[in-house]
């Protein structure tokens, strides 16, 4: 684990500079634009003489603070313990850790909720120290499960001038709408492309981690409907959550997210 994050500290880059504001309004510092009041808003942030003027109300829109909190959360279960040449779960905690340094490079606040068979909470901070806490993940995860709803659920707790950022391979269902309203939230689908298309292990012997019995692989093009359909439920999800999203496959370069921010 502790070569996963030198190899991200080395690897960060300035993914958030250029994405400095959420794009939700608040109650932050630095001012938007003016707009005419509307049923609802904030009396205390009318402005009295731009209301004179125009003989109508009107209220001062603020961005939320430059200074965002950006909260990376990882999903790993057993579902994770599969990869050709890097399992799923080490490219997820890769990913974690190199959008952490770079979060840190930009000078925002970081915090990290890894859920798997150990959590692992780190609050938002601009200590680098603080990410070196991930050496002390669990990696015996191949019997693991970890509850998805109760989880994705939890995090509406946080404030809203968070940036969000779930780090999973998403064979889940779940209605993200609330995340996506409240926060400024990125989804990273972690995959490995083999699992995607397993036909090409067809013949070949298998390995049951839990219980090591092999058999031998005979996948039809059921299987790969089945991710299929499920990417499909996703994706939707994901555009009317008006979440930003990118799969990211094992085999990728971890500075293919910068597609993600740009």
């Amino acid at each position: 684990m502790q070569k996963i994050i030198i190899k991200a500290r080395k690897k960060a880059f300035s993914l958030f500079s250029g994405h400095r504001y959420s794009t939700k309004h608040g109650e932050g510092l630095d001012f938007s634009e003016l707009r005419e009041y509307q049923i609802g808003d904030n009396v205390k942030r009318i402005d009295y003489n731009v209301t004179a003027k125009k003989q109508k109300p009107y209220i001062k829109v603020f961005n939320e603070e430059k200074e965002l909190n950006i909260v990376i959360v990882g999903l790993i279960d057993y579902k994770t313990y599969f990869g050709t040449n890097v399992l799923k779960y080490e490219k997820i905690l890769e990913t974690i850790s190199t959008l952490a340094f770079s979060a840190l490079n930009s000078g925002d606040r970081v915090g990290i909720e890894i859920y798997s068979k150990q959590n692992i909470f780190i609050k938002p901070t601009k200590n680098r120290k603080s990410i070196m806490l991930l050496s002390s993940f669990d990696e015996n995860i191949i019997d693991i499960k970890i509850d998805y709803k109760k989880i994705l659920d939890s995090l509406i707790r946080h404030k809203k001038n968070t940036v969000l950022i779930i780090v999973s391979d998403f064979f889940i269902e779940y209605d993200f709408k609330k995340l996506g309203s409240k926060f400024d939230t990125y989804a990273v689908i972690v995959r490995d492309k083999l699992e995607e298309d397993p036909s090409k292990l067809n013949g070949l012997t298998i390995v049951n981690p839990i219980n090591n019995k092999t058999a031998i692989a005979d996948f039809d093009n059921s299987y790969k409907a089945q991710i299929l359909g499920n990417d499909t439920k996703l994706i939707t999800n994901f555009k009317k959550s008006n979440i930003k999203y990118m799969k990211l496959y094992t085999n990728d370069d971890i500075t293919k997210l910068r597609r993600l921010f740009g």
